[in-house]
């Protein structure tokens, strides 16, 4: 009876320090089927301020800003691996936005008018400078060849890899909750015209 009762304590108390025994700490961020950055998150989970860090060889190249409602769901870094396509929950809208490390690289908008509603794009580009920090590049809105790569990558995931390398909405250790691939790309929609798609 005692060795029972033992049982039941070990695995209630795995049960619950499960979100930090298991919690998804290192995200693998692909291109063209490679890992060429990686993102790393907080061991615990975070319940106020924390940082996501983007990682190129041992380089971090940025971070973004995370807590409870508030996080990056998905990266795509480009081949270059100087430019990586963030689709982040900004709790009141899906902030979609390029950190671009390229010496050539500003901040000033892109020709090409994503998303070509005003307001939409004015307000994504401005909390996206909010959601970056740590970087010595710029916080931009994608250009249409950028989300079309971005998109055709996301397309082309497997349920399995989607989940490998996208980050939880919810992650209880054992269990975790991810957006679904069409969600994700409802963010990339070339005809946007909501700040939560």
């Amino acid at each position: 009876m005692k060795h029972k009762w033992l049982l039941i304590v070990a695995l209630v108390a795995l049960f619950i320090s499960s979100p930090v025994i298991f919690r998804k700490h290192t995200i693998p961020l692909l291109s063209g089927g490679k890992v060429v950055a990686i993102a790393e998150r907080s061991f615990a989970p975070h319940w106020g301020d924390s940082t996501v860090n983007i990682f190129v060889g041992n380089e971090k190249v940025f971070s973004l800003w995370a807590d409870m409602f508030d996080f990056p769901l998905f990266i795509y870094p480009f081949a270059d691996r100087q430019r990586f396509l963030c689709i982040d929950d900004d709790d009141t809208s899906v902030l979609v936005f390029v950190v671009d490390l390229r010496a050539s690289a500003t901040n000033t908008p892109t020709l090409s008018k994503w998303p070509p509603d005003d307001y939409v794009r004015t307000y994504i580009a401005s909390r996206a400078t909010n959601v970056v920090m740590e970087t010595k590049g710029f916080v931009r809105l994608p250009d249409y060849s950028e989300l079309q790569e971005a998109s055709s990558n996301l397309m082309s995931l497997t349920s399995w890899q989607l989940k490998r390398t996208s980050f939880p909405s919810g992650d209880f250790g054992i269990y975790r909750f991810y957006w679904k691939k069409e969600e994700l790309l409802s963010g990339l929609a070339t005809n946007r015209s909501s700040v939560w798609p």
